[in-house]
């Protein structure tokens, strides 16, 4: 069980996590090169998908942790 929790927690971080990092990253270039950048040139409402994209890596990130986390502790 505890190498299933841990190859489960990595498989997550690494099969979610680096396309939706390099998602945000293109995301990021496509709005104006930061974040904050589209709140100027864009509206508040350009700047959604960023934040709702870095929500879900963020999730994810604490998802996988809290798994590989379990396993290691098991």
């Amino acid at each position: 069980m505890r190498m299933i929790l841990i190859a489960l927690g990595v498989a997550l971080l690494v099969a979610i996590l680096v396309p939706a990092l390099f998602m945000l990253a293109m995301m990021t270039a496509m709005m104006g090169g930061g974040m904050m950048g589209s709140f100027v040139t864009g509206g508040m409402m350009s700047a959604g998908p960023a934040w709702v994209m870095l929500g879900l890596v963020l999730l994810v990130l604490i998802a996988g942790g809290a798994l590989v986390a379990a396993g290691v502790r098991r």
